[in-house]
């Protein structure tokens, strides 16, 4: 196994052609990766045009999921640490899902989305009790869905969105493109799986971010994050307008009071071109919860027999530690939150 700071990634040499939105792949050899440097990528980025929505290539290769006993912030959940081989390429959202893209596509809106979690009646473990979100939130049904709202800004990422409705919102946008010609019939929008979005997010790093190891100096408090993404410890610099009081956070890296969703795309991309893969808001993935396997693995997914939905990345309001490349939470997929979004993925085969 190699250590820490090397890059365990080694990426399949492929070319892609564009047909329309996505186009045929041509394998060939794979060669190993210099340390911390990304392949050349053949393909060019494509926009979503009605969403104004840039997809960057990600590239077939092999990386090392998970983090090692000795990174801080470590969970039982990252381990073993499992080399797995994703084999095909795929595309995903330079961006999270803003609100203005869910609006386009689903044609409904934040306050349609917090009247709903209001009214779920749903209940869900919360430690040893289940209650409903509402009332966990303690809330009342007849509130107004503002009361769950900070600012509502089209360039804010979409939140207080199910796992469900992410879904939805990918199955008909492959229907839309499909009906308009600019996607194959064996090529889909989805959510990314556990294993596709950690490769993404790390983009040829095995450090604990894509800007390199994390030294967590408090709770709320780690410096590696602040030029890549927005957290517990920086979400209340320079925000303006309707907010959550933070005041409450312990050890944060710079003090404030209001805090809330931000604009996508305003921190540091990663040298994939993605921005705010950490922080910003949770981002649900494709499969089931489960533990991995070590060893090897070729396009792992969850198993079926858990029920919750992966969650990665890290929000505006978590921990320095849960803003890591590794960290792994989960959820029943009913759930909706104001740091829970999502970002989209393009694949070469139809989602299930």
């Amino acid at each position: 196994m190699k250590s820490r700071g090397a890059a365990f990634v080694r990426f399949a040499g492929r070319v892609f052609f564009f047909a329309r939105a996505i186009g045929a792949i041509a394998s060939g050899a794979t060669e190993p990766l210099a340390q911390s440097q990304p392949p050349a990528l053949s393909a060019a980025p494509f926009t979503i045009a009605a969403l104004q929505l840039e997809m960057r290539p990600i590239p077939a290769g092999t990386f090392l999921m998970g983090s090692p006993a000795d990174e801080p912030g470590h969970t039982a959940k990252e381990a073993p640490q499992t080399r797995v081989t994703l084999s095909q390429p795929f595309w995903m959202g330079r961006t999270e899902i803003t609100h203005g893209q869910w609006k386009n596509v689903m044609g409904t809106d934040l306050t349609e989305q917090a009247r709903r979690a209001l009214a779920n009646e749903t209940l869900y473990p919360y430690g040893s009790k289940q209650e409903t979100q509402r009332d966990h939130w303690k809330r009342k049904a007849d509130d107004a869905p503002a009361t769950l709202l900070n600012n509502t800004g089209d360039d804010l990422p979409m939140h207080l969105v199910n796992w469900h409705e992410a879904m939805e919102f990918c199955r008909r946008l492959t229907e839309r493109e499909y009906a308009a010609g600019r996607l194959r019939p064996d090529s889909s929008y989805t959510l990314p799986t556990e294993a596709q979005w950690e490769y993404a997010c790390r983009a040829g790093s095995s450090d604990a971010t894509h800007a390199g190891p994390m030294e967590i100096l408090g709770r709320h408090n780690a410096p590696v994050l602040d030029a890549i993404a927005w957290y517990g410890g920086n979400s209340c610099v320079g925000y303006e307008g309707k907010g959550a009081d933070l005041a409450k956070l312990k050890e944060k890296q710079y003090q404030g009071i209001l805090a809330g969703q931000r604009t996508v795309g305003t921190k540091r991309a990663n040298a994939w071109g993605l921005v705010d893969t950490l922080g910003s808001v949770w981002e649900w993935c494709l499969d089931n919860a489960g533990t991995y396997p070590g060893g090897e693995a070729h396009d792992l997914r969850g198993p079926d027999s858990d029920a919750r939905r992966a969650e990665r990345g890290g929000s505006w309001r978590s921990y320095a530690a849960e803003n890591r490349a590794a960290f792994r939470f989960f959820d029943p997929p009913g759930i909706r939150d104001d740091n829970l979004g999502f970002r989209i993925v393009l694949v070469s085969a139809r989602s299930p």
